[in-house]
């Protein structure tokens, strides 16, 4: 997330602050081994394990905060599996949603209606379906897409599917917008990955190009980054 997303991770830094963390980075973070579970090839993602686990556990932090769904399942669900002992993990839905209460946002009257899209390692794989629920109901109005929660549809980037055949992963994505989220009538879609962040916002471009009806795709903790309240 951090070589496509930059701006992202920043704002997600501050929010960790805004919510009362000390917050830092690892200047030597390697990927989680997601892929390599995926693919099967457990024997290099236990070595990547073993090596992430070395480093989290130097940086004697207390959690590890990740916006990437992958990421949490992997570090929160796979590496005990693995028996990789690290800092308590959770996706930074959960800790928003844990801590709310710190946070002050615009507020209004009026506010703008949203729908949320269930990346599948947080929601099938890891588990977490209300904490995001939780999180945008404090700061929009969310309108569940016609198939949520369990029965939610991939975005089609899952499985490394864009890397292997990326023109049929951005047409699931298309599949997405087009059944579940066009018929809302809502222009704006929120996410927790940022694979899906990615491939839903290729997908809804070229639905937008076809239809004329345009969908911003946002990451859950920027957009909630943006709503927070100017302090004076």
């Amino acid at each position: 997330m951090r070589a496509r997303y930059f701006e992202d991770i920043e704002s997600h830094l501050e929010l960790l602050k805004k919510l009362g963390f000390n917050a830092k980075t690892l200047d030597d973070e390697r990927c989680c081994g997601d892929p390599l579970i995926l693919s099967g090839d457990t024997g290099n993602a236990l070595r990547v394990g073993q090596r992430n686990a070395q480093t989290f556990n130097t940086a004697k932090v207390d959690l590890i905060a990740t916006e990437c769904a992958g990421c949490y399942r992997v570090l929160a669900l796979e590496y005990p599996e693995l028996g990789l002992k690290i800092p308590k993990v959770q996706h930074m839905s959960q800790v928003i949603a844990q801590n709310m209460g710190k946070l002050k946002f615009k507020g209004g009257t009026n506010r703008e209606k949203v729908a949320y899209h269930d990346p599948c390692e947080l929601g099938r794989l890891g588990g977490e379906y209300d904490a995001p629920r939780k999180v945008i109901g404090e700061v929009a109005e969310l309108v569940e897409p016609l198939a949520t929660r369990e029965e939610s549809r991939c975005c089609g980037a899952g499985g490394a599917m864009f890397a292997i055949e990326p023109e049929f992963s951005v047409k699931l994505a298309e599949n997405r917008i087009r059944k579940d989220i066009e018929p809302l009538g809502v222009t704006k879609l929120i996410t927790a990955c940022p694979s899906c962040v990615f491939n839903l916002t290729v997908g809804a471009s070229r639905r937008g190009a076809e239809t004329g009806k345009d969908i911003e795709v946002f990451d859950l903790s920027t957009y909630v980054y943006q709503e927070l309240r100017e302090e004076k």
